[in-house]
């Protein structure tokens, strides 16, 4: 069981690196997250707290059941998003990254996601092992700067999308500017 914590470390610290990689789009090439973008960051972030439960807690099925709702949720969102850009006359949004845009990448790394939990619960099953088999205080080395690091990225996106947004429901168009920054008064209609 110690080597499905250190994979779920691993998978925890790609979810880190792929929010990152969302926030350095966001901030430095200045392409704010749409309402599906925003969507499909948060397929990744429950797909990361089942890992974060697992590497925390100990490898549980309903860990993973967890982090595979997640992906799932993230994967079909990013598939709508690329049949609504698959449409003739319709550009792509963002900048691509070799080749592929965001939103094609979110597909593509959620649904091997939802293939590495399925895969996770098979070998789960297949040992036999709980998590009672399991010593409780053994984390994966690292396992305490990946975990902050993602839990600062979920709080940063949080807060993230109440600044483009505030009180008021996600556009679909995408956002220009960051309302709660742009406006600054939150009383507005």
């Amino acid at each position: 069981m110690r080597t499905a914590r250190t994979f779920d470390l691993l998978a925890l610290a790609g979810v880190c690196l792929t929010l990152v990689m969302a926030f350095y789009y966001q901030i430095v090439l200045g392409e704010l997250p749409c309402a599906l973008c925003n969507l499909q960051r948060l397929g990744f972030m429950v797909f990361g707290a089942g890992l974060l439960l697992n590497v925390r807690f100990g490898t549980s099925p309903w860990n993973h059941v967890l982090s595979a709702v997640g992906a799932l949720f993230g994967s079909l969102t990013a598939l709508l998003q690329v049949f609504v850009h698959v449409l003739p006359g319709t550009p792509p949004t963002g900048t691509a990254f070799f080749g592929l845009h965001m939103y094609d990448w979110t597909y593509v790394v959620l649904t091997g996601a939802l293939v590495y939990c399925v895969l996770a619960l098979a070998f789960q099953a297949a040992s036999g092992r709980t998590r009672a088999c399991e010593d409780p205080t053994w984390r994966p080395p690292g396992a305490g700067p990946v975990s902050a690091v993602f839990i600062l990225l979920v709080s940063a996106n949080l807060v993230s999308a109440f600044l483009e947004n505030g009180f008021e429901p996600f556009k679909s168009g995408g956002q220009l500017h960051y309302r709660m920054l742009y406006d600054g008064d939150i009383m507005k209609p």
